[in-house]
């Protein structure tokens, strides 16, 4: 049973923007499994709605992916407390704003805001509940990978290859150590230009009840104006995921 929900999960993920539809071939060989095996997990995937069978017999995502999503969103109660918080801090800087989360080793992003300035960050929706497959040339997923347990983040490290996205982006897993050390160490992290050229970032955590890191909230800027506005950013962000944090039961003194 275990091995079938890993490969049905092993399916689901194969859906991307840019590849939407799938057939038994393509999946049986993505995954190196038999091509009746392959067609059992499409027709079951399909049985309970995560896919629906498009004409040709391919598969695309069903509506009940869409459905699990929304009430994931909606029953998330630090992704409502950060969206308070979230137009406040775009309204002061006028720059885009992220929440993100892990998914496994992937960074979700959970929520955006855009910024206001002609030149801020822009996301596509697509990126809203999308995965950027490494968070290594993050903010958010530097926080993310910091901040996790120490089995997690080497799975992440482990696991994946660390693409060059830029000439800035950390490729070498005894560098992101170092790096999610020093983010650990001083409580926040940068993207400077590691991810996108020209595009920088500061994010911080979000801890729940129980002082766990559950999110991460960035702004993300211009290299110029963020160069410019570097600490007052940092502060800012800061600032706001504490109070986020707060209002979801984190204790920031606690007693004893």
């Amino acid at each position: 049973m275990l091995g079938t929900l890993e490969k049905a999960g092993q399916v689901l993920d194969l859906y991307s923007d840019e590849r939407p539809e799938w057939g038994v071939t393509q999946v049986a060989a993505a995954l190196g499994i038999p091509k009746p095996s392959a067609h059992h997990l499409l027709v079951s995937l399909a049985g309970i709605g995560l896919l629906r069978r498009m004409r040709g017999g391919r598969y695309r995502l069903g509506f009940k992916a869409l459905a699990l999503a929304r009430l994931l969103l909606r029953t998330t109660p630090w992704r409502e407390a950060a969206e308070r918080e979230m137009p406040a801090l775009v309204a002061e800087f006028g720059e885009t704003v992220t929440l993100a989360a892990l998914d496994g080793p992937r960074l979700v992003c959970v929520a955006r805001l855009a910024g206001t300035l002609p030149d801020s960050l822009r996301l596509s929706d697509s990126e809203v509940g999308g995965a950027v497959v490494q968070p290594h040339c993050t903010s958010n997923g530097k926080v993310l990978m910091a901040f996790s347990s120490g089995e997690r983040a080497q799975r992440v490290l482990q696991d994946q290859e660390l693409t060059r996205f830029t000439e800035n982006t950390i490729v070498t897993p005894d560098e992101l150590a170092s790096e999610l050390e020093r983010v650990r160490s001083q409580g926040f992290a940068y993207d400077v230009g590691e991810f996108r050229e020209g595009v920088c970032s500061v994010g911080a955590p979000i801890r729940n009840h129980l002082g766990e890191v559950v999110a991460s909230l960035s702004l993300g800027a211009s290299v110029g104006r963020f160069y410019g506005r570097k600490a007052i950013y940092r502060t800012a962000v800061i600032r706001v995921t504490e109070r986020i944090s707060i209002r979801i039961g984190y204790n920031p003194t606690p007693l004893g």
